[in-house]
């Protein structure tokens, strides 16, 4: 009996990451690559990239909508995710951010 590898992403997520990888280009663009959080610059640990932090997870639609996602530097991903000690900002808060944000830059309400 041959053995095959298992596929590490599924066909389903596969043809997702194009969309996703080019919302994320346009964001980082929107944003001028800064943190939509504090503003601040992304540093080497990132390739000087901020990094898309999905506030309520990469379940199903979530995983494309412009307001499950927030550009944030590598320090503050961290804290968010409960990685290193700080002052997490939290769901809601999160959401009222980038809800303002998208509405600013052009993006339609789901």
């Amino acid at each position: 009996m041959k053995r095959t590898p298992v596929n590490r992403i599924s066909k389903k997520r596969a043809a997702q990451l194009a969309d996703y990888h080019s919302l994320i280009v346009k964001l980082r663009l929107l944003c001028y690559n800064r943190s939509e959080l504090s503003g601040e610059m992304a540093d080497w640990q990132t390739d000087w990239f901020v990094e898309p932090h999905h506030i309520g997870g990469r379940i199903g639609k979530k995983f494309l909508d412009p307001y499950n996602i927030i550009l944030v530097t590598r320090h503050e991903h961290d804290i968010e995710e409960g990685k290193v000690k700080g002052v997490k900002v939290g769901e809601e808060e999160l959401y009222r951010i980038v809800r303002a944000i998208r509405i600013g830059q052009g993006f339609e309400e789901v």
